[in-house]
């Protein structure tokens, strides 16, 4: 046996034996969580896996009255005996801000541009190198050195004259890790292709189009990702994404890919057809002749399959529709991640360069992590060691204290009762220092709507109160029209609302009267989130309203019944509270239309103007259920 197979068999070995040691590792603290989940929270084993994170938070939430530190409703003579100690907060946004603690700071910092991944190379200039082995080191240069043991930032991060000594230890931290990477590169690239060879190697086999399949980079997805979002939240609103971005890049033309790989596809193909006919009609002789030495048929057949697989799912499909604005709006209402320079601009091929460099094939992200292991040392050495300034400022400026929580990223911090537009006026010009304290491309907001969309509703749980709220779908019977001669036909007639606007609904009723079965369009529940507390609800429902509705149409989505003038509201309340218009209920259930939808009846011109010279079967019957209106009172005759 060669030497390459030795050291492969005895790294696979260290490997599997490395791998064992980790889980036994975490058995234990495995085990606790368990044991928390079914004792405390009362979560059986077999729904672990099925059971919501929100409701999970939900139980957490009740479960926290049960401890003096967390309770919310505690005695006086206790709260006094506390004295002037802070109560941990514990509430959906806390208990994000604690697992997010670090990432949020990451996330922060890619989004602010604050490191430099370019090397002065120039081929390399301006392109960003961010790998798995680049966060790894990320993480351990810059996030162990700002955090203590407790998951708390060290307080010399927030004391400006410890600003120097600071940028000089992380930059001896970078110098040291991209020493340390060059040693150990040769075992770190064996480590990587091991790993990549075990994660794809059935996947390849069993479906060879697989190999020009695409998924998001490293850097895309951290700068997608929004703050305070779990991982388990952001990879499903990610994955969703997957067809739609697959359906973008295959939009614009690629005429000279798909002619090479149809070429290729076809003489692949009939080699592998010739040699599968072959072995069809004569087995014995063609699976034991060998093409080249020890080179059977099978072999070649396998070799020459793959590669027609491979070739033919880089070929479009023919009815595919181009429309790449469209598909690219689909990509964004997912991954909420559209820079300042995209707008009015989808359709471009600069816009579609870009959006590819963040979503590429698997091999060629695989070629670019074997890559990495090269430039991540000479990113630690030469092009991070410049950034330590920027780093130490930021960890100072942007950090702040929140009672009961502890220190945490200033973006991080939802400010509920302002609402995501709180980073300060935006005029034509807006200021530089305004600029610098805020976001870029609207993270800001899309991560505060995006943690409504999540936590604003309460889950469905059996803990006593949780109940969900939220637009209910409406049951619409059919209009009853019955004859001529039934005591119910006035109100049939003057109870309908066809061809009237939604806000008629809103006017108000006479004394005695009675309201139609069908109501107006569901609105979300006035209910305050049961995930949240009562300094983090946003103030009324618009904030609610909108993150419920905001993703479930398209993004520019108005609907007719939802464009209503102010000035029509008002005016549909006034006349309402000042006529007092008449709206007879009839039996319950019925529904409620009217001739003129134009015109409120009134008791002052209910029995005016009746007369129409073009009066038609409709106009009879409205005349006729005007003259039933005195008798109202006991009923027709």
């Amino acid at each position: 046996m060669s030497g390459l197979w030795n050291f492969t068999i005895w790294l696979y070995t260290f490997f599997f034996i490395w791998k064992c040691v980790q889980y036994f590792v975490e058995l234990r603290r495995l085990t606790y969580i368990r044991d928390f989940y079914i004792y405390l929270l009362e979560i059986p084993e077999q729904d672990m896996q099925t059971i919501s994170w929100q409701d999970v938070v939900g139980r957490i939430m009740a479960l926290r009255e049960e401890n003096p530190k967390t309770a919310t409703n505690i005695s006086p003579r206790l709260r006094q005996f506390m004295g002037s100690q802070s109560k941990e907060r514990l509430d959906a946004l806390d208990i994000a801000n604690r697992l997010m603690r670090k990432e949020n700071y990451l996330i922060a910092m890619i989004n602010k541009d604050i490191l430099d991944l370019s090397l002065p190379v120039p081929f390399l200039r301006g392109r960003q190198l961010f790998s798995k082995t680049m966060e790894w080191y990320l993480q351990y240069c810059i996030l162990d050195m700002a955090f203590n043991e407790l998951g708390q930032v060290q307080q010399d991060f927030l004391r400006p004259d410890r600003r120097r000594l600071l940028s000089r230890k992380l930059r001896q931290r970078f110098l040291f890790a991209g020493i340390l990477n060059l040693l150990f590169a040769p075992v770190v690239l064996a480590y990587v292709v091991l790993v990549y060879f075990f994660t794809y190697y059935y996947e390849y086999q069993k479906d060879p189009k697989q190999a020009a399949a695409r998924k998001y980079t490293s850097l895309a997805e951290w700068k997608f990702r929004q703050f305070n979002e779990l991982p388990h939240i952001f990879y499903e609103r990610l994955h969703m994404s997957y067809p739609f971005a697959t359906r973008y890049i295959d939009q614009f033309p690629k005429r000279i890919t798909e002619e090479v790989a149809k070429s290729i596809a076809f003489m692949s193909g009939a080699i592998a057809a010739i040699l599968g006919v072959g072995s069809i009609l004569d087995s014995e002789l063609f699976l034991s002749f060998e093409i080249t030495k020890d080179r059977p048929v099978m072999f070649y057949l396998g070799i020459f399959t793959a590669i027609w697989a491979a070739t033919r799912g880089m070929v479009s499909e023919e009815t595919l529709v181009f429309n790449p604005e469209y598909a690219l709006r689909n990509v964004i209402e997912y991954t909420r991640y559209v820079p300042d320079h995209w707008r009015n601009k989808l359709h471009s091929t600069e816009v579609k360069q870009e959006f590819s460099e963040l979503y590429k094939m698997k091999v060629v992200i695989f070629l670019e992590e074997m890559m990495g292991i090269i430039t991540t040392p000479m990113l630690l050495l030469f092009s991070l060691p410049k950034c330590s300034d920027q780093i130490v400022d930021f960890f100072r400026e942007f950090t702040i204290h929140v009672d009961g929580l502890g220190y945490v990223c200033s973006f991080a911090v939802f400010d509920f009762q302002k609402g995501p537009g709180n980073t300060g006026p935006q005029g034509p010009r807006p200021d530089v220092r305004d600029e610098y304290y805020s976001t870029k491309h609207g993270k800001m907001a899309a991560s505060y709507y995006g943690f409504l969309d999540n936590y604003a509703a309460n889950p469905k749980t059996g803990i006593p109160g949780h109940l969900p709220p939220g637009p209910k779908p409406a049951f619409h019977p059919p209009p009853s029209f019955p004859g001529i001669g039934s005591p119910t036909l006035a109100a049939d007639m003057q109870g309908s609302h066809i061809g009237r606007p939604e806000t008629g609904r809103n006017r108000s009723r006479a004394p005695g009267g009675r309201g139609a079965r069908i109501g107006a369009m569901p609105q979300p529940s006035p209910m305050a989130s049961m995930l949240l507390d009562q300094h983090h609800q946003p103030p009324g429902g618009n904030a609610v309203a909108r993150s419920l509705y905001a993703s479930r149409y398209p993004r520019g989505y108005r609907g007719e019944s939802q464009i209503i003038e102010e000035s029509e509201v008002s005016g549909s309340r006034r006349n309402g509270e000042d006529d007092e218009l008449y709206e007879p209920g009839g039996a319950l259930g019925e529904s409620i239309w009217e001739t003129s939808p134009a015109r409120g009846v009134t008791r002052e011109n209910s029995a005016a103007n009746t007369e129409d010279p073009e009066a038609g079967v409709l106009g009879l019957i409205y005349q006729l259920q005007q003259t039933q209106r005195p008798r109202r009172g006991g009923g027709m005759v």
